[in-house]
């Protein structure tokens, strides 16, 4: 595995020690002072496909859960939903070996129709399929960051070139501002001290700026500015110079200008420069977060364990989670959907789960372990 880079270490297969935290509780909305519906009506469910039907998502099946890539899922229009995966893994590590491919495929958002697919040699584990603005998409995979459109013909590409010093292996990311009209790519070279962060017009793939900074785990991106993962904290980056956002916490970005803060057990609306305009009660974490392009709402699911043990909890029964469809500009809960099934394998939890929002917020696609839903929100 010498020639294979370090890839991100996604959140979702790491072991969920903080969903462990005894019986659920009811999710409570708070709009600055005012308490709002600690429940939201359900959705309406208009069709559900097993992604098993696709022969080279079918090779997951056979293994484990826990040592696979999750796969992710985005609405390039409000009628197309890509699927990004692996087909294999690396038992032990949940890396893709060098010989297995990463794939794109396309679902029809009306019916559940599996379309076109793209392919490409998979040498890392974290590879991206992104939606960008004017109903195209953005892949970065093979060492090369290339954009298609709705037909899925390609169109700009942008090198990201492997370099190798000694056993190691440079480091490429990728993240898409919420707009989707820019990119963010980060890079550092084996042994140098800082990373370069370089924000690219999507249209084109054109330079708008490049700063030196510091070298993350994982990054997020808006049209100006980053957010990486600090010590303990999550941080932003826009001229060079690092601010901490919060400690012991994950932050996206709603707009350029407008952050979404997961403190574990509460959410927090806030400026980038810590102006506050709504918080709310999580159950645990605000996981496979996604936000819609067009619509002020975001989704996300959060959740803990059932099991036993005292005075540690070391049995693990089930999973009870919601599916939470918010809307930021008034911190008003739109819909939910419960979530209750057998643990399985503690470390794996619901890893293999993707959220995705339609650019008009009307639809919501939800992927649970190989079975992917359609709703229509209220």
């Amino acid at each position: 595995m010498s020639n294979i880079r370090q890839g991100i270490v996604h959140q979702f297969r790491k072991p969920l020690t903080l969903l462990l935290l005894g019986a659920a509780t009811a999710l409570l909305v708070v709009f600055g002072l005012r308490p709002r519906s600690a429940s939201a009506p359900p959705p309406t469910q208009l069709w559900s496909i097993d992604l098993g039907m696709d022969s080279d998502f079918h090779k997951r099946l056979g293994i484990e859960e826990v040592l696979l890539d999750p796969p992710s899922i985005d609405f390039i229009t409000n009628s197309q939903i890509i699927c990004g995966y692996y087909g294999g893994s690396t038992p032990g590590a949940g890396r893709p070996t060098s010989s297995s491919e990463y794939y794109v495929l396309e679902i029809n958002a009306q019916t559940g129709a599996l379309g076109r697919k793209l392919e490409f040699p998979a040498l890392e584990g974290n590879y991206r399929a992104l939606p960008v603005a004017e109903s195209g998409f953005v892949v970065f995979a093979d060492d090369e960051l290339r954009k298609f459109s709705d037909q899925f013909v390609r169109g700009p590409s942008y090198a990201t070139p492997r370099v190798q010093a000694g056993e190691s292996f440079d480091r490429w990311l990728v993240d898409v501002a919420p707009g989707g009209h820019t990119v963010l790519l980060y890079s550092h070279r084996p042994g140098e001290a800082q990373g370069k962060w370089a924000w690219l017009r999507a249209a084109d793939f054109v330079t708008i700026k490049s700063v030196k900074g510091p070298l993350p785990g994982a990054i997020q991106a808006s049209d100006t500015a980053g957010i990486f993962d600090g010590a303990d904290d999550r941080e932003l980056l826009s001229t060079g110079i690092a601010t901490e956002l919060c400690t012991r916490c994950n932050a996206h970005f709603l707009t350029d200008d407008l952050l979404f803060l997961d403190e574990q057990q509460s959410y927090m609306i806030q400026t980038v420069t810590g102006k506050e305009y709504g918080t709310g009660k999580l159950d645990a974490r605000a996981l496979n977060f996604s936000r819609s392009a067009q619509a002020t709402r975001i989704a996300y699911a959060t959740g803990h364990y059932v099991g036993s043990g005292f005075p540690i909890q070391s049995r693990f029964d089930s999973i009870t989670s919601k599916i939470m469809v918010l809307d930021w500009s008034t911190n008003k809960p739109i819909s939910e959907i419960d979530l209750n099934e057998p643990a399985g394998n503690p470390s794996a939890g619901l890893a293999q789960m993707a959220l995705a929002l339609s650019p008009d917020g009307k639809y919501l696609a939800v992927l649970l372990h190989h079975t992917i839903s359609l709703y229509q929100l209220p």
